[in-house]
This record gives C-alpha cells, structure tokens and sequence, in this order.
C-alpha cells in the first residue's frame, strides 16, 4: 500500500497544528496525482476484498404452500472481486472522497436444506453485480507528534444485481424455492463485508503508514529539519495545497529562528501530479543556523595543497607580495583560517540560489614551536550561485563562485596592496573549499517523504513566485515519480 498511501499521506502532511505560521516548504496534490493514488490504492484495496472470510448463514424461511425450510449456506469463497472504475476526488474544505462504480464480485460455496424428512445440498454460484462504494475519508493532524491522520468518516456501498446458480443435486428447485431470500442475506452480509474491509484498511494500513511520515529530519550532528504542518489544507475542485515549516534547526540548542517567512504564492498549472515548493526561508534559516553553529569555517593548509602543486602556502609565497612576511619569518609554513561573519543571505533566481558571503581570512605563520603568529586579517566577498537539484528522496546542491573581492582589514606586517593576492586568494578557494562544500552539498537534504518511497524523474524548475519580499522554488514532479521500494 505504500505507492498509493504516499500520495494521500503528502495530501494531508498539511493539516493544522499552528495557523499563524507561514511555511518555508509547500506541496501541492493535483487531480492527476489522485488519480494516480486512486489507481495504486483499489488495485490493493481489491487483493484485501478478496481475502474476505464470508461467515456462514443458517436460517429458516417459510415458503407458501410448503412450510418452514431449514438452510444453510457455508464455505463461501470469493473467487473474484472485480473494481473497473474508481477515482479519488477532494471535496473541497472537507477531504478525500473515494469511489468505486461498476464493481463486481463471483462467489462460490455449498448449501443444504431440510423440510421434514427431505434433505438436499449442493453447490452454488454467486454473482453480485454493478457495486457502487463510497468512502469518505477525513484528514486531520495530531496535536502532540505534529503527524498527519487519516479516518474513514463514512463508508457506504449498494448492490444492484444478485444472481444465484445452484448446482450438484436433484432437490435443487427446494432451494430455488427460496432463492430471492438467500439472495438478500447475502447481498447484506456482503455490504457488511465491504465497508468493514474499507475501515479495517484505513486504520491498520493507512494510518500506521502515515506515522513513517518524518516531522524532522536530522541532517548531521549540527542541524535538523522542521516538516511539521502548520495550516490546514486548502482543498479546491482542482488540488489541494499543503503546508509545511520548512526550517533549520539547531540540535542543541533550538530556539526560535530570527528569520520571519512571507506567505507562499502557488502558480496556477495544474500539469503535474505534484509541486514541491520551497522558499529562501527554507534556505536562510539553514545559513543561520550553521553559522551560528560556528562551523562555517575552514582552516587551510599546505598539506591540503596537492604535491604535484608549484604553489605552496609557505612565507616564500606571500614574501614575494609582501617582503616582511619573509624576513621575518623564512620558509615557514602558513595557515588561512577562513569563516563567514555573518549568516549568508540566499534569494533564489532563475538559475538556483544567489548568495554574496562576507567572508573573513586570517592569515597566520606557523612558528617551530608549533604555536601560530598572526601576519594580517582579509575581508573576502564574492558572488556565488548554487545550483540545486533533486536526487532521489533528497534536496542536493553544487556551488560555483565568481572573482573574490579583497580588502585588508589587519596587519601584523605593515601595510600593503591586496590586489596581487587576489589570484592566490582565488586559486585556494576553488582548490581547497569549492570541493569540500560541493561535497556536502551532494549528500543533501532529506525530503519529507513516508518510508520506502523514493522520487524518480523529477524535473526542477526553479521560479520566483512574487508575493510581497517573497521568493520560492517550484518543483514540478512527472507522473511515473514514486516507486514503492518494498
């Protein structure tokens, strides 16, 4: 059920817990992407009505001209249940409305009778025709975990057509005698059976499955992801939006994030089967939280530099741009330590995300006693795009940087240009940081999906939706997306 129930889970990780919250992370459920759930759930939802034990019936029916009848119908089975069409529709401010038309189902079994010292059995077919079933099915959030829950409301089925074939013995006209009363008892007790198998479903199998719905996601030993809904769903005749917080959070210390979102702006296109929206909140608040963290730092050093490499980061390097790093310290080795000074602020554009760091370089001497002497201290800013992308069931990047901006905001070794430090400066950074970041970058970020669901050929278009200071990230995905890894 898990292909099926990803769909219906994503309709409702919406639900409301905090309605003043706007969200950094949205999805949109389209009627194509329940058409989709609709055709993966009766498919399961078919095998679990075929398992149904019909219980035996036994009564006694009075027949005109003949008397009291003793029957019996037992070792019913179903050999078939058939549900050519169904569909999943919203039902606007409420839910999820399931139906099912056109069903059908073939049952076979034996029946005995008894009138006074005349005893028959035998064999029967059974066909019940032109089933409709309807389902309710209303969504709502626990208060306490933040998860999303799913209850069947109301579960209603009819029957049109009854027809029974008896079968294996002489006496049968005894019970054809009868027949229109073996045929009501048996068309109720298989509505009984319908619905009873629809509610058991719902709340053995779809609920559960929602509980592998994360409401946070850990990243790493910094920062998680806050996924818990903060609105209820808003469902219109076309699709239904949902509503997530999207943030960054700090594992040890979490505190509310400084950053306010904006409201979110959903685009019209109802193409695809579902939209991943994510705005720069989502990413801002990550900026914030590594910052404040203190990891956004790198020490570099000449070991990290390549053998192969001319360029070493010793004193001779920075002497012949700045003669008094090498008369006072000759061939010694040199570190950069290099930080941001504040959170980074990300917007996205056309391409991915923009960002322009304010960037800091101290630069020290390492001395023979292994203690460090400073030698000056670099503002560094530049212009840096990140791509993003979708890699199965996680949110991936790559950054790319344009030409550093130097400015000198220290020295220990007297005043001098940055200008011929510029290239060194560059030449390190794409040598030594792009690498290490990208490599982060593609191990990514966990996507709030249920378990055993990845996404397949998704398509990422990154948009700006205006919506006052507002910006966000759309994320088409084609209708072959989810795949049930069981």
């Amino acid at each position: 059920m898990a292909r099926w129930a990803a769909l219906v889970v994503l309709v409702v990780v919406g639900t409301a817990v905090a309605v003043a919250t706007n969200p950094g992370f949205v999805a949109r459920i389209t009627q194509k992407g329940l058409d989709y759930a609709s055709q993966e759930g009766v498919a399961r939802l078919r095998k679990e009505l075929e398992k149904v034990k019909i219980p035996d019936i036994s009564g006694r029916t009075k027949i005109k001209l003949f008397g009291k009848v003793r029957y019996s119908i037992y070792r019913l089975v179903i050999r078939r249940f058939q549900l050519p069409t169904s569909r999943i529709t919203l039902v606007p401010n409420v839910g999820l409305k399931l139906s099912i038309s056109h069903a059908s189902v073939a049952i076979s079994g034996k029946w005995k009778a008894r009138k006074s010292f005349i005893k028959t059995r035998g064999n029967f077919d059974l066909s019940v025709e032109d089933i409709s079933i309807s389902v309710h099915l209303k969504l709502g959030s626990n208060s306490n975990s933040g998860q999303p829950t799913i209850a069947c409301s109301s579960c209603s089925n009819s029957i049109n057509r009854v027809r029974l074939h008896v079968s294996g013995s002489r006496l049968g006209w005894l019970i054809r005698l009868f027949r229109k009363k073996i045929e009501s008892v048996l068309r109720k007790t298989i509505s009984r059976e319908i619905c009873k198998v629809v509610r058991k479903a719902v709340s053995s199998e779809l609920q559960p499955y929602f509980q592998t719905l994360p409401v946070t996601a850990k990243i790493d030993a910094v920062a998680g992801i806050d996924y818990s809904m903060v609105a209820p769903p808003i469902a219109t005749a076309d699709s239904l939006d949902l509503q997530l917080k999207g943030e960054f959070f700090s594992l040890a210390h979490r505190t509310p994030s400084p950053i306010s979102p904006s409201a979110l702006a959903f685009p019209t296109e109802h193409d695809h089967m579902v939209y991943l929206g994510i705005s720069d909140y989502f990413f801002n608040t990550a900026s914030f939280v590594y910052q404040r963290a203190g990891v956004l730092k790198l020490t570099l050093t000449d070991d990290m530099i390549p053998k192969e490499s001319k360029l070493r980061l010793t004193t001779k390097l920075f002497g012949t741009i700045i003669p008094e790093v090498t008369r006072r310290f000759p061939n010694r080795k040199v570190q950069i330590l290099l930080s941001v000074s504040s959170p980074p602020h990300l917007t996205v554009n056309p391409t991915g995300l923009a960002l322009t760091p304010e960037l800091e370089a101290q630069t020290f001497v390492v001395l023979p006693n292994s203690s460090l002497a400073p030698l000056f201290w670099l503002g560094l800013s530049t212009n840096v795009s990140v791509m993003v992308g979708v890699n199965s069931d996680r949110l991936i990047g790559e950054l790319t940087m344009g030409t550093l901006r130097l400015k000198l905001k220290h020295s220990d070794v007297g005043p001098f240009s940055v200008q011929p430090l510029q290239t060194v400066m560059n030449y390190l950074l794409h040598l030594l940081v792009l690498p290490s970041v990208n490599e982060r970058l593609q191990k990514g970020f966990a996507l709030p999906l249920p378990a055993r669901i990845q996404l397949f050929n998704l398509v990422l278009q990154p948009r700006r939706v205006p919506h006052e200071h507002n910006q966000v990230f759309w994320i088409p995905i084609l209708c072959n997306v989810l795949h049930n890894l069981l």
